[in-house]
């Protein structure tokens, strides 16, 4: 079974971005081995949330939600490859 075939529009998972964004959401859409999600409220917004100032076309943009996580981010824990030793 492939990556691609794991995972179905609709499916609740957990997220990693690798830029600290985590949480709960539903897959909306798979495209280009990429899962576009709907994040729960309560997830956690990392580096790859943006606010953009008013008035703009959109109020922020969010990389789960906007450019997508790949497959292997989904239902695995966080590989964090930076440790402050």
């Amino acid at each position: 079974m492939t990556a691609q075939l794991a995972f179905v529009v609709g499916q609740r998972v957990t997220f990693w971005t690798g830029r600290g964004s985590q949480g709960w959401a539903t897959i909306r859409e798979i495209r280009d081995d990429r899962a576009f999600l709907d994040p729960d409220p309560d997830a956690i917004k990392g580096s790859d949330y943006r606010i953009f100032r008013q008035p703009a076309k959109r109020p922020d943009a969010w990389g789960p939600r906007d450019y997508g996580v790949p497959l292997d981010h989904l239902n695995t824990p966080p590989r964090i490859w930076w440790k402050d030793l």
